[in-house]
């Protein structure tokens, strides 16, 4: 647990939260500033910054519990659609910095902007570039010794 961090001090009950549900490693409870009705946040109760640091056995567990969340929120609400996101660094857009995923029901006229906008995209990448940095990106270690 950080001492600093609201989603340490929610998960420890020292803040309150609109809670969706709990167990010994997780819990899902209500955004506070929801982008849709419905938005709802997934975090593990141990402190991790983002994926970057996580331990990758939590995060298969964690993955499940998003599976079931989405599955919820889906057949509560029955958007459109759902929008599953987390922002790893500052540089993301992450502003609580514990991991958390956010669960977003979506409908086709809501106003949150997260497709690629006609003119957003860049020209079509070059095969042989692509192949270089998949194979860059292929032979990484995937472990990170600092995030900082």
């Amino acid at each position: 647990m950080s001492d600093e961090c609201l989603f340490c001090k929610i998960a420890n009950g020292e803040v309150p939260s609109s809670l969706v549900f709990e167990d010994d490693i997780s819990m899902a409870f209500m955004d506070i500033f929801p982008i849709n009705r419905g938005h709802c946040l997934l975090i593990p109760k141990k402190h991790y910054v983002n994926l970057l640091d996580i331990d990758l056995d939590l995060l298969g567990v964690m993955s499940k519990r998003l599976a079931v969340l989405t599955r919820k929120v889906f057949n509560s609400l029955e958007p459109a659609g759902i929008l599953n996101a987390i922002t790893n660094g500052e540089g993301a857009g992450q502003e609580v910095f514990h991991l958390h995923f956010h669960i977003i029901p979506r409908e086709p006229d809501d106003a949150f902007v997260t497709r690629m906008m006609p003119g957003t995209r860049g020209e079509m990448a070059p095969r042989e570039e692509l192949d270089k940095l998949a194979q860059l990106i292929s032979e990484a270690d995937p472990q990170i010794t600092d995030i900082t």
